[in-house]
């Protein structure tokens, strides 16, 4: 099948480039860890190949995106729309494969052969028991993958089934998805709201699109780059712990703590339960793990917004967190430098000159071994092409790496790639949205959503102050352990190291780590201000990094001078404390893994799409691509998968990415009144707007926003019936 043609050359392309721009993988980990000895017990393969997935996935869509739409008004109408632009990307993505595999190998056996050429790193012991761990933990930790995304979004019996918890939010990446598959979505435009550019990081759903056009189902073309998005992020995530822990259980602990969140929710919880007259244990645990409703502690935490819902419902978050998490890779070895050769220096002069005026400082080293510019131009690559795919990611990866910069040598590096990020978001924007206004708009918002901070400005000391309490309330409630252990380590960990004489960069990592949270207090980026919640997420998902490192130092304790009989009651409690960390770590998580399995069993249920409907098939065979619908204020709904575009669907999406909803509605409501009954004026405003047909129903008696505008019988006097279905939906050629 060529989807998974395709999927095989992005991926083999994408790790051969990353071979090519970073040669020596295993001197990266050396840059990463803060036990070089430790780094033959971490494959090669855990970094390069999910590194390479998301990479591939991110630059040959993005191109293929590109080419198609150049090709477009050159496609016969009896071609496939995206089909040329794929067989032209394919070859060339092969090739650019074949050509880089075949430049690494022979670089690879010069270098050999070169006189005084550097001793080769310890490549990885592949001991049995640590394949096994490996690969059992990558195995459990897809297999988790496989059931959030399959669980809300599956097909049966040639039916689509949408579960409860995500049908709303998740229509319009169906919508997209569509419109690439099926229809030709070129110059493109959100399908729920047509005529006004497309405001929302798309790209992701441009390559669900486009593998549903190479032949994949819809469910399998938008669960399929999702699982391999998210097992690679959580990969990697899980790689960086262990190097930066030296403990190889840190690789799964990592990932089960991003899985299963930490909060105050279900202990809250348990305590209202406990207190009713006559409860007990038993009945408290049981109507947690029956409860079938998001638990609301803390402002939208009824939404679902924290919980593992959120991956389900934005399929794009993970290649966003995950392409993150290689940005840090890439510059973590300079971060680590600045501090190790800090230590080094003598006197106060001498380490300020290291830090603000040596060349080392702000250029790349003479000679280095990590060639850092091959670094520099993977991740300028990552930045041109990641603005559509997931903008706030990449604004938290910009926070991310501005709190490095701060702290780390070859700064140079960093300004390249921030530079290319605003220039290529900026452009992109321009080109999709009609400028970056429209995609992002950096204002001052003090307080995110704290209910006692929300909007205001603080200034005199004493509400500084309980602005502070309030947020450091907040992120306790909504984040417990995951706030509390880092703040702890952060002390902790650099008097520690800095009383040992060792490098503290993993302490002050903390740091930047930390920006990306900070920023969604301060600055509102969309009209939505909740939106924020992905910087916060984006920043606890990074610290659970270091907190698995303490989970897994915890179960194996770091102590070999202990003698054994002192050793082994140390050990024992150190795995008491592990084990009721990572209850409190995970209880949330887990009781909101019991509401995502009830909601969409028990309660909701499923929302049901059909693909072989109606009014999907005749829309698709008797319709031109770039022809508009006016409907109800659909949401979800068959005619989606016909890959058509709607003149005003559900406004709360559109609203929330930046489109003037409120303009749109009012225009809206007019056309259902048939502009107040004049067919010249409709006619006009239609033929404007590229509205080529309408769909009268009884949906729009529903809707209380609709109902009293809607004149059937305008429509039904003035405009042509051209096809009525069984399910009483009638369409009319304007």
């Amino acid at each position: 099948m060529l989807a998974i043609l395709y999927l095989i050359i992005a991926i083999f392309f994408g790790t051969q480039l990353i071979r090519f721009l970073i040669p020596d993988i295993r001197r990266l980990y050396v840059g990463i860890a803060a036990d070089t000895s430790y780094i033959d017990r971490v494959p090669t393969m855990l970094f390069l190949l999910p590194a390479g997935t998301l990479v591939g996935l991110l630059l040959t869509s993005w191109i293929t995106y590109f080419l198609a739409y150049v090709m477009h008004p050159y496609i016969p109408a009896d071609t496939a729309n995206l089909l040329p632009a794929n067989i032209v990307g394919m070859c060339i993505f092969a090739y650019a494969g074949c050509l880089l595999w075949q430049r690494c190998f022979l670089r690879n056996y010069r270098d050999s052969q070169k006189a005084g050429a550097p001793k080769k790193l310890a490549d990885f012991r592949r001991q049995p028991g640590s394949l096994i761990f490996y690969i059992t933990s990558i195995i459990l930790v897809v297999s988790a993958a496989c059931f959030v995304y399959f669980y809300t979004c599956f097909m049966k019996n040639d039916t689509i089934c949408l579960g409860y918890s995500i049908f709303s939010d998740f229509s319009p990446h169906v919508a997209i998805t569509s419109g690439f598959g099926v229809g030709s979505n070129f110059p493109t435009q959100y399908p729920h709201f047509a005529g006004d550019n497309i405001q929302y990081h798309f790209m992701f759903y441009f390559l669900t699109g486009n593998l549903e056009a190479l032949g994949l189902p819809l469910v399998w073309a938008i669960n399929l780059p999702s699982i391999l998005c998210m097992g690679s992020a959580l990969t990697l995530l899980g790689t960086m712990a262990v190097l930066l822990s030296s403990r190889r259980s840190a690789f799964f602990f990592a990932p089960v703590l991003v899985l299963f969140r930490s909060a105050w929710n279900v202990f809250h919880q348990a305590s209202e339960l406990k207190s009713a007259p006559g409860a007990t244990w038993g009945s408290v645990f049981s109507s947690i793990t029956k409860q079938s409703a998001w638990y609301g502690y803390t402002f939208r935490d009824e939404w679902g917004l924290w919980a593992v819902n959120v991956y389900a419902n934005q399929r794009h978050l993970a290649m966003g967190v995950g392409l993150v998490i290689l940005f840090i890779f890439i510059f973590l070895p300079h971060f680590r430098r600045m501090f190790l050769h800090l230590g080094r220096t003598k006197g106060v002069k001498a380490k300020a000159k290291r830090f603000f005026a040596s060349r080392e400082a702000w250029i790349a080293r003479t000679a280095d071994p990590l060639r850092p510019w091959g670094g520099v131009i993977l991740a300028s690559l990552i930045a041109l092409a990641m603005p559509f795919f997931h903008g706030s990611c990449l604004i938290c990866a910009l926070l991310v790496l501005f709190g490095m910069a701060i702290f780390s040598e070859f700064r140079a590096g960093y300004a390249v790639v921030a530079a290319v990020s605003v220039l290529s978001a900026t452009l992109q924007a321009r080109f999709f949205a009609g400028g970056a206004s429209n995609v992002a708009s950096f204002k001052y918002y003090f307080g995110f959503v704290v209910p006692e901070l929300e909007g205001k400005s603080k200034s005199g000391f004493m509400d500084v102050l309980k602005s502070t309490g309030a947020i450091i309330s907040y992120l306790n409630k909504m984040g417990f352990l995951t706030v509390i252990i880092p703040a702890v380590l952060f002390v902790g960990l650099l008097i520690y190291e800095l009383i040992r004489h060792k490098n503290p960069y993993r302490a002050m990592l903390l740091i930047p780590l930390s920006f990306p949270l900070i920023f969604a207090f301060y600055c509102q980026i969309s009209l939505e201000v909740l939106a924020n919640h992905k910087f916060i997420q984006v920043s606890f998902i990074l610290f659970d990094i270091l907190i698995a490192g303490v989970l897994a130092n915890l179960l194996a304790l770091p102590l070999p001078n202990l003698k054994r009989k002192t050793f082994i009651p140390v050990q024992i409690a150190a795995a008491i404390v592990c084990l009721l960390l990572t209850f409190g770590l995970t209880a949330t998580g887990i009781s909101e893994w019991c509401i995502y399995y009830n909601l969409n069993t028990h309660s909701g249920g499923y929302v049901e799409l059909h693909p072989d409907s109606e009014i999907a098939e005749w829309v698709s065979k008797n319709t031109d691509e770039d022809d508009i619908f006016l409907t109800p204020m659909w949401s979800v709904h068959d005619f989606f998968l016909s890959g058509r575009r709607i003149y005003y669907g559900w406004p709360y999406f559109a609203w929330s990415a930046g489109h003037d909803t409120a303009t749109r509605q009012i225009n809206y409501q007019w056309l259902l009144t048939g502009c107040n009954g004049n067919i010249d004026e409709f006619h006009r405003y239609c033929n404007e707007m590229n509205i080529r047909y309408v769909i009268a129903c009884g949906d729009y008696y529903g809707n209380d926003e609709t109902r009293d505008f809607y004149d059937e019988v305008f429509f039904h006097e003035n405009l042509i019936e051209v096809v009525t279905f069984d399910n009483g939906i009638t369409i009319y050629k304007v």
